[in-house]
């Protein structure tokens, strides 16, 4: 092997070492049921974020808890542009080491957005792996798993204080 080849060889290795090390931590799934017990267990140091658009919050409402569940879009409706703000957003309304469940309408973008977060140096984050209307049925409607239809409580109401800005 030339200098030249183990030259390549050891910076290859190098990135592919560093780029393991900090690749970040994939976020863990919860499902609806275990998120609500987590909450009303320790409302102090446990939140759920609704990430769907406003659209979906208020339309198709959105989980009541006593700690409230603010929505922090992490993409905006039309066009699904991602919000460029979504990390900053979350470092403005919580601390890095409570627990934040990320919730959407079948747990994609709840995925995505505890990935951002835990790379972001937030400690403990979840994604809610069935989300807020849950897996689709044979007939494409989503009436298998979710929050709502798992009986947990939920609102339209809207609270200004949980209202993405």
């Amino acid at each position: 092997m030339t200098i030249a080849t183990r030259g390549i060889f050891f910076t290859v290795a190098m990135l592919l070492i560093y780029s393991l090390a900090f690749a970040g931590v994939e976020p863990a799934g919860i499902d609806s049921k275990e998120a609500y017990k987590m909450v009303m267990e320790n409302p102090k140091d446990a939140f759920i974020v609704d990430v769907r658009t406003r659209a979906e919050y208020e339309f198709v409402g959105h989980p009541d808890l006593p700690n409230g569940v603010p929505n922090i879009p992490l993409k905006f409706y039309p066009g699904w542009k991602v919000n460029a703000n979504f990390v900053k957003n979350a470092e403005e309304r919580y601390s890095k080491d409570v627990t934040l469940i990320m919730l959407c309408r079948s747990g994609g973008r709840a995925k995505v957005a505890a990935k951002l977060l835990l790379d972001a140096g937030f400690k403990k984050v979840l994604y809610m792996t069935d989300s807020f209307e849950g897996s689709k049925d044979e007939k494409g409607h989503r009436t298998v798993s979710g929050w709502k239809v798992n009986g947990l409580p939920y609102t339209y109401r809207l609270d200004k204080e949980l209202l993405y800005k």
